[in-house]
């Protein structure tokens, strides 16, 4: 049965786009991050203390979903080096918030804000899933993306870092450095992370004017939205108060 769970052979509870079980995570994480944006105030007068502490369980639980991910793949033989390493944006920006957490380095924290919004909305409004609550790799996702940007955005009122210009410069070399570095890696070994190659079949089936656009465009474009967002309605509505 754990295997099945991992593995996913013979799924019981398949994904559907916009389907009743992916309307109820989208409403979840909206829920949660409207909570959070409306009672920033209070949590901005959670002592550091106890929100390091609650911050770093949350970092612990994210790492902990990242290592089952991974080895829970290898163990039961279903590993697919071109899906499953940690090289998806999400993943990535997962890893640097658990280390900025647990190490208190809120410089990396400033980078992560933007990365949490950047990578988890397109993967929570168009996931590339084959089922959902029988299988991990459903959990999984729930998890490295919902929680993440809930967890992240509570980070940023509860600690207080401030996000300047130059945090969004740098995210933006950083995303566009990652995309020039991966993609090689993705023509020669037939990969895709970062969606660098290729716009993913269950977003083009959707869109399918987006086949007539390069995949890093779209990626720009799309980017160039939510940090747009972000940076207007989060970030600057705190550093004008």
């Amino acid at each position: 049965m754990l295997r099945e769970f991992f593995v996913n052979e013979h799924p019981k509870f398949l994904f559907k786009q916009f389907g009743l079980i992916h309307n109820i995570f989208i409403g979840a994480v909206i829920i949660a991050l409207v909570i959070i944006y409306l009672n920033r105030n209070k949590i901005a007068k959670i002592p550091e203390k106890k929100s390091r502490r609650i911050l770093k369980i949350i970092a612990i639980i994210l790492l902990l979903n990242m290592l089952i991910y991974t080895f829970g793949n290898l163990y039961f033989g279903s590993f697919d080096y071109k899906e499953h390493l940690p090289l998806h944006l999400c993943f990535i920006a997962n890893y640097m918030f658990i280390f900025a957490l647990l190490f208190n380095k809120d410089n990396i924290l400033k980078i992560t804000i933007l990365l949490s919004f950047l990578g988890p909305i397109p993967a929570i409004l168009w996931p590339n899933l084959v089922s959902t609550i029988d299988n991990f790799n459903f959990w999984q996702y729930v998890i490295s993306h919902h929680v993440f940007i809930s967890a992240s955005l509570f980070s940023y009122y509860a600690l207080g870092y401030e996000v300047k210009f130059k945090d969004l410069v740098k995210t933006f070399f950083l995303v566009n450095a990652l995309i020039l570095i991966m993609y090689p890696f993705n023509v020669k070994f037939d990969m895709n992370y970062i969606f660098s190659t290729k716009i993913p079949d269950n977003v083009t089936a959707l869109y399918p004017w987006l086949k007539y656009f390069p995949p890093v465009l779209v990626l720009e474009v799309t980017g160039f939205i939510i940090i747009a967002f972000v940076y207007k309605f989060i970030i600057l509505e705190r550093n004008n108060k």
